[in-house]
């Protein structure tokens, strides 16, 4: 598995810690925060190859935060992660699929569904959103 550097955004703290530990023991560098403008600020002084973020957060919902990636950090990949709210975590992860989510991943999660999670994310065919056409 290629060594990748992940920024793992999560409110619930003992989840971000728990993907980071499980992401190191993989051989990845992973920085952590929970919340969205602690992301913002890391996305703007250190590259990353990819992003996993909850889809539900109280200061920026998931689908926000891919829609800064999308704008700002085109190259980073996506991955959404959900264990769901008022509805099934299905539901959300289904709108980060068609919100351009390179992979999606249900919590809770084993180590074994996250490196796939992760083998998907980076795949040639998985495309996010067609991105912008260039001015003419």
């Amino acid at each position: 598995m290629t060594k990748r550097k992940f920024l793992v955004i999560d409110d619930e703290a003992d989840i971000c810690e728990m993907t980071k530990l499980l992401l190191e023991r993989s051989g990845h560098e992973v920085t952590c925060t929970t919340d969205s403008r602690s992301a913002s600020r890391l996305l703007k002084e250190q590259a990353f190859d990819a992003v996993i973020t909850d889809m539900l957060m109280p200061d920026k919902d998931g689908l926000e935060v891919m829609a800064d990636l999308r704008h700002h950090h085109p190259g980073v990949r996506i991955i959404a992660s959900s264990g769901g709210g008022r509805v099934s975590s299905d539901s959300y992860l289904h709108i980060a699929r068609k919100s351009g989510a390179h992979a999606l991943l249900s919590k809770p999660y084993t180590l074994q569904e996250l490196l796939a999670c992760v083998e998907e994310a980076f795949r040639p065919a998985a495309t996010a959103a067609p991105a912008a056409k260039p001015a003419a």
